[in-house]
């Protein structure tokens, strides 16, 4: 990994847009639906929140062919400057004013808008950026540095915390705005290498061709199984994301709550360092088989064990998000190498698509759950037996538990 680092510049850059840039939109994934629950103590608008997010994903579909024919560090660029705008406005609004939460939705939607076409920008720009068999590698270094800067931001949330559900948001969105301002100067050296594959010119053809190619090599590819079941690990871990800050701040508090979220981003860094070392070790259906239903079981013991203790449960936790972080590294990496480079946004949009629906379906339904469930850990339980039935359906289709070594799959591997 760090012969990776050492001989590409232009991954140098990339790396160092994509660490601002996830720590700026780190507010979505860890902060966000938080400070919804604290400011309001409403289940529903938790869920609404969480459904905004998903909404613009769903649309994904009609970003892949616009991002495979365009230049794609152009689209990073003005993508991270419009959330550098929406986040900014958040530090300067009052939002425990009952105006506050209809602006909040309305910055949650702006942003998450440019987040759906920014991420797969990204995510075709790194296959052209490094080589087919240093994916994996890449990725991880990726998620490492980002999961390292999430827990300095973290650490500045628990601070912020201290006083309770009445804090000073404000602090934070300005922060992440300010990383998204360092991400859009990063973003201005990016380029996208010329080689033969990327200067030749692709025929002319027109927008729903081009979708219905992307399309038809899903269906047709193993990947497709894949696709299948990251929408389905979508679809439960949003309902139990939506829970998830009435679930902790009722066991360990607010504060308690981030350092949950700390723990599982050090879970992330070590399943980065491992899948950078060992990932290219391993049969790939096999091993996201054991991954899952290995996380499955110990998201189920993570629920028991809480009430008994929570340094056991803090433990219990790295475990849990080493295993299911890996298994997103392999997906995602599975996604950049199989598809021809030129079919990468599409193929990724699609699949985006499809896991954005079964966002907003969950979130909604998180939020319905919240409210009837009595007891809030059944949900985590449900998340975990869940996730162990995908792995399952994974291990049962040939064509997976066929697939070699990451690091030996080939474009449109069937």
């Amino acid at each position: 990994m760090i012969a990776l680092f050492k001989e590409n510049r232009m991954f140098r850059v990339f790396l160092g847009y994509q660490l601002f840039s996830g720590l700026g939109g780190v507010i979505f994934s860890v902060f966000m639906l938080l400070s919804v629950h604290l400011i309001y103590q409403n289940p529903i608008y938790t869920g609404i929140a969480g459904f905004l997010i998903a909404v613009p994903f769903i649309f994904s579909f009609a970003v892949g062919p616009v991002i495979d024919k365009s230049r794609k560090p152009v689209i990073v660029r003005w993508t991270t400057l419009l959330e550098f705008a929406a986040i900014g406005l958040l530090a300067f609004t009052p939002l425990h004013e009952q105006i506050g939460i209809l602006f909040l939705f309305a910055i949650i939607f702006i942003a998450a808008t440019a987040a759906a076409f920014e991420s797969p920008a990204g995510k075709a720009l790194l296959p052209q950026i490094v080589q087919g068999e240093q994916i994996v590698k890449a990725n991880s270094i990726i998620q490492i540095t980002q999961m390292l800067g999430g827990i300095a931001i973290a650490g500045l949330l628990f601070i912020s915390l201290r006083d309770g559900a009445d804090s000073n948001f404000s602090f934070i969105y300005g922060v992440s705005a300010v990383f998204l301002a360092v991400a859009f100067m990063f973003a201005l050296f990016l380029k996208e290498p010329i080689n033969k594959e990327t200067s030749e010119k692709p025929k002319a053809q027109s927008y729903f061709s081009d979708l219905k190619a992307g399309a038809k090599f899903l269906s047709r590819n193993t990947l497709l199984f894949i696709t299948l079941a990251y929408i389905s690990m979508a679809l439960v871990g949003e309902i139990a994301a939506v829970n998830r800050p009435m679930f902790f701040e009722y066991y360990a508090g607010a504060q308690g709550y981030i350092v949950f979220g700390i723990m599982a981003m050090i879970g992330g860094i070590v399943a980065s360092i491992l899948m950078g070392v060992l990932g290219e070790k391993f049969k790939v259906g096999r091993l996201v088989f054991v991954l899952m239903l290995v996380a499955g079981a110990i998201r189920f013991a993570f629920v028991q064990v809480l009430p008994l203790s929570y340094v056991g449960a803090l433990i219990i936790l790295i475990f849990y998000a080493t295993f299911a972080s890996s298994v997103d590294i392999i997906f995602s990496s599975l996604e950049q190498q199989m598809p021809p480079k030129d079919m990468v946004g599409r193929v990724k949009t699609i699949s985006t698509t499809f896991a954005a629906i079964s966002v907003a379906v969950g979130a909604l339904a998180g939020g319905f759950f919240g409210n009837i469930v009595p007891v809030v850990d059944h949900i985590f339980i449900f998340h975990g037996i869940s996730y162990a039935v995908i792995g399952v359906f994974i291990i049962l289709v040939p064509s997976v538990r066929r697939l070699p070594k990451i690091n030996e799959i080939g474009e449109s591997q069937e």
